[in-house]
């Protein structure tokens, strides 16, 4: 049997550097850091994560650099931000998956009678969860579908995803950098076509993970 595994990163914010001037072009406030949490996956599903790391992008010449490019005064404020970027939920897809099917093996274990129509009952629930699952996993995501997440603590800044592929696993998408003030339809389609993040143009994804980030308390909220 053939396992794929690997690692990968995941966008957890961005947030601007006020005060500090691009070493590169001089422009002032225009710096921001970007902060990703790497991560463990098998078959392309995270598993675990495996530390953070951060890049600085100016928004004026779109210079990008690395931890162990950026100069001295951008490294303090770039390692707050990171210590206080929360590593989001769904790095850890895979193990919460596992502990979700050891509980559910057990209760269904305990809940069944030794009858041969108790192990019939049983196995039309266990064909109606798998059911449920596969359409979980299959669940409808459209191309072009737009969403919105807090890119930092301050209310105003934000950032937006569209989808732009997907195939049977996976969902492609592209991320804005942080952007602020009122959003509509039209600065919507404006910045998605304008404002493409230099770091990771193109992102991917497992659905099983774009579901996590797109429903309940996940980062992204669909705009309507």
């Amino acid at each position: 049997m053939l396992f794929f595994f690997g690692t990968g990163n995941s966008r957890v914010n961005t947030v601007p550097l006020p005060d500090l001037a691009c070493v590169h072009c001089g422009t002032v406030n225009s710096l921001t850091s970007t902060v990703f949490s790497r991560y463990f996956h098998l078959f392309w599903i995270p598993a675990f994560p495996i530390g953070k790391t951060s890049v600085t992008v100016c928004q004026h010449c779109k210079q990008t650099l690395t931890t162990r490019e950026m100069p001295a005064a951008y490294q303090v404020p770039v390692r707050a931000i990171q210590t206080q970027a929360r590593t989001p939920l769904t790095n850890f897809a895979l193990l919460i998956l596992l502990g979700v099917a050891v509980v559910f093996i057990v209760i269904v274990g305990r809940t069944s009678p030794g009858t041969s129509s108790s192990k019939s009952s049983a196995a039309n629930r266990v064909a109606a969860t798998g059911s449920a699952e596969n359409n979980f996993r299959d669940e409808l995501v459209e191309v072009g579908a737009r969403y919105r997440f807090k890119a930092s603590d301050d209310s105003r800044s934000y950032g937006l995803v569209q989808v732009t592929k997907i195939t049977p696993d996976s969902v492609y998408y592209s991320m804005t950098n942080v952007l602020g003030g009122e959003l509509s339809d039209a600065s919507a389609t404006v910045a998605l076509r304008d404002s493409l993040s230099t770091v990771i143009p193109i992102n991917v994804v497992a659905k099983l993970q774009w579901h996590y980030a797109t429903t309940g308390q996940g980062m992204f909220k669909r705009l309507d």
